[in-house]
């Protein structure tokens, strides 16, 4: 599950139509149906108004970690994942990554995520695009 999956989920999780959706983050229902068909992924901007409105964490939007709406965030799930990582350097950079998300300090959170956007958005664009035709 990427990110636009879990947008979909929370979305119909809500019980909402795309126009309602759209409205709730400030989107509209067009750019909602685009990204939703991944003509697009979300903005940072997007993540963050949709955290606000329903009161989430951007942890399970962008990375998946932790549990979805109305569920606490299962940090203790998020270290099992990171332990079963076998290549050491990948492990260092998630241990970096958590520490600097776990680390309550909203600026550094805010921070690290638009650094790992700028540095692996488009990236994860382009992974997800060759998963769309292969």
């Amino acid at each position: 599950m990427d990110i636009i999956d879990r947008l979909k989920y929370l979305r119909s999780h809500y019980k909402l139509t795309q126009a309602e959706f759209a409205k709730a983050i400030g989107l509209s229902q067009g750019n909602v149906s685009d990204m939703e068909r991944r003509k697009f992924h979300p903005s940072i901007d997007t993540v963050i108004s949709v955290c606000r409105y329903f009161s989430i964490s951007a942890d399970w939007i962008l990375l998946g970690i932790g549990n979805g709406p109305g569920e606490s965030i299962d940090h203790q799930s998020a270290t099992q994942k990171v332990e079963a990582v076998f290549d050491p350097d990948l492990k260092k950079m998630i241990d970096i990554l958590q520490n600097f998300m776990l680390s309550g300090d909203p600026d550094l959170r805010g921070w690290t995520k638009v650094q790992f956007m700028r540095a692996f958005g488009e990236q994860s664009a382009a992974v997800e695009e060759k998963k769309q035709h292969a």
